[in-house]
């Protein structure tokens, strides 16, 4: 037990780096094992040939308990049925157990300043010791003792997380890169080739459903179910469901046969009679955003990054949706705000700096959790 705190009435100046990085370090390990199968957790039953012991499990599956009430505060009972605990609980046993592996660890004195500058534990003159415990018994229903060895495992993560993130850096031109996604405005002229166009003129006869049955039968496999195992149904029972599928593959690989005739139709005339003379639809859009949905053609994003990395006004590109296949070009593009950029970069810029971060932790995450299944 920590006395020290339990004789200091005013919190010490603010460990900012601290506050930045569990709560988040949390949100990425934890949930990342949030949907993880129970089958998938027996497997972590061992981290790298340690075993790990009943109360060593019960013990970290209560600190993440204790997280998750930290984030969610009174809509834990409503979001605990969603989460799995067991899994994160595993996923945190491992994170410490490498910790351990490089000698991280965490003094009394950090422990005592990141529970004095919990908000949750503070009064309007600082750290209350009446609240803290009061804190403990009613919401976390935990002993002092065992909520400040979690504070500490959770620094101990902490570091961890600034071990393995320390060099990532975000460039200049990555943060102006990202401002253009979020903010520049561009048009582009596209040729259609759209999947239900074609699916409208498709009528396969009995042959033909039977032969792409025969090919695709996994397509059609049914789960298992309490009272039924995995089973692929006779043809004459899905019938329609193996019709709409061969419509479905015919009528992409047509839109994408005519959208590739098109192309070299486009060497020699022009955008739209390419267009024309292979029977496909053309239209220019408006400007739109790469966060924006586009009349006819969806999500933006696809189509607004394609048309960016365009090397010049007249080049084409070629994409596919859940909607269509297409040829696009650049028809116009506004220039960003550089005014507007230059007030927003830094603040975008510890954004991305974050979210690299987080991609960077979640992927070592992930690897440590294969090598110990």
């Amino acid at each position: 037990m920590l006395k020290i705190l339990r004789n200091k009435k005013t919190a010490r100046k603010i460990w900012i780096g601290l506050g930045i990085i569990i709560i988040p370090a949390f949100t990425l390990w934890g949930f990342g094992g949030a949907f993880r199968s129970k089958e998938e957790n027996e497997k972590l039953k061992k981290i790298l040939g340690h075993n790990v012991s009943e109360i060593e499990f019960k013990e970290s599956r209560s600190a993440v308990k204790t997280l998750a009430i930290m984030q969610l505060g009174d809509k834990f009972p409503e979001y605990e049925k969603y989460l799995n605990l067991d899994g994160q609980a595993w996923e945190r046993a491992i994170l410490l157990h490498e910790a351990k592996r490089r000698r991280i660890n965490a003094s009394d004195k950090e422990v005592v300043q990141s529970i004095q500058n919990y908000p949750f534990f503070q009064d309007r003159k600082g750290f209350n010791v009446k609240v803290y415990n009061e804190a403990l018994r009613y919401i976390f229903r935990l002993q002092p003792r065992i909520f400040e060895e979690q504070t500490r495992q959770n620094l101990i993560m902490a570091k961890l997380y600034e071990a393995i993130t320390k060099n990532i850096k975000v460039s200049d031109a990555e943060i102006r890169q990202e401002y253009a996604k979020r903010n520049q405005d561009l048009s582009v002229h596209y040729i259609a080739g759209y999947f239900a166009d074609f699916a409208k003129k498709i009528k396969p006869n009995a042959k033909e459903l039977a032969a792409f049955y025969e090919a695709n039968k996994a397509m059609f496999k049914e789960p298992a179910t309490k009272d039924k195992p995995v089973r692929i149904p006779e043809l004459n029972e899905i019938k329609d469901k193996v019709s709409q599928a061969l419509i479905k593959e015919e009528s992409k690989k047509i839109a994408e046969n005519k959208i590739k005739e098109c192309l070299e139709k486009i060497k020699k005339v022009d955008f739209k009679q390419a267009a024309k003379e292979c029977g496909l639809k053309t239209g220019q859009t408006g400007f739109f955003k790469s966060n924006e949905q586009i009349k006819d053609l969806g999500a933006g994003d696809i189509f607004w990054s394609s048309a960016k990395q365009l090397p010049e006004k007249n080049a084409t590109a070629t994409l596919t949706n859940e909607k269509g296949s297409y040829i696009i070009k650049l028809a116009e593009i506004k220039p960003i705000d550089e005014i507007k950029f230059a007030k927003d970069k830094n603040e975008l810029g510890e954004k991305l700096l974050s979210e690299k971060k987080s991609t960077t932790f979640n992927n070592f995450t992930e690897e440590l959790v294969k090598k110990s299944q």
